[in-house]
C-alpha cells in the first residue's frame, strides 16, 4: 500500500525564522527537519498537513502551498512537501515524539538532517518547487536522486 505522508515548513516572515523538530522517535529519530507524517484515511493532503503540524507543534497553519513533492520507493513513502507563513496558536515544549523550535535561515542545522532533506530544502527556500526520487540503500544511505 503506497504511504503518503506530509512535510509542513513554517516560516515566520518578520523574524526570517524556520520552525523546526529535533525527532524523539520514528524513523527520523535523531534527526532535525519539519513537522509532519502519515495521510489517514479519507484525508486530503492539505488536511493531512494541517492535522500533522497542530499535533506536533501547537500551531494551526493557514493557507498551507505545496512546494514539492518527493518519493521514497525503497520504502514505499511519498512525501507532499508544504509552505506556510501564517500560523496561529503557542508552540508546544517538548514531548516524547520530538521538540519543536524556532532557527534563523542561516543556522539552518543541515548536518543533523538527512541528506534528502538537505539536498531539496535549499531549493525551495530558494523559491523553486521540487519533485524528487530518492533511492536509499538498505541501511538509509542516500544512493542518488533524479528530478521527475
Amino acid at each position: 500500500m503506497k504511504k503518503e505522508a506530509s512535510l509542513s515548513i513554517i516560516e515566520d516572515t518578520k523574524s526570517h525564522k524556520f520552525l523546526m523538530i529535533r525527532h524523539h522517535r520514528g524513523i527520523n529519530e535523531g534527526c532535525i527537519n519539519f513537522s509532519g507524517g502519515k495521510k489517514e484515511n479519507g484525508e486530503t493532503m492539505e488536511d493531512c498537513v494541517r492535522r500533522e503540524t497542530l499535533e506536533e507543534t501547537g500551531l494551526i497553519i493557514e493557507d498551507p502551498i505545496q512546494v514539492g513533492y518527493v518519493e521514497f520507493p525503497r520504502f514505499d513513502f511519498y512525501v507532499h512537501i508544504f509552505k506556510s507563513t501564517k500560523y496561529s496558536g503557542s508552540l508546544k515544549g517538548k514531548d516524547d515524539e520530538g521538540e519543536a523550535f524556532w532557527v534563523d535561515e542561516d543556522k539552518i542545522p543541515y548536518a543533523e538532517m538527512r541528506e534528502a532533506d538537505r539536498n531539496f530544502l535549499p531549493d525551495i527556500l530558494a523559491g523553486k518547487y521540487v519533485k524528487r526520487r530518492y533511492n536509499y540503500d538498505e541501511n538509509f544511505k542516500l544512493i542518488d536522486f533524479v528530478d521527475l
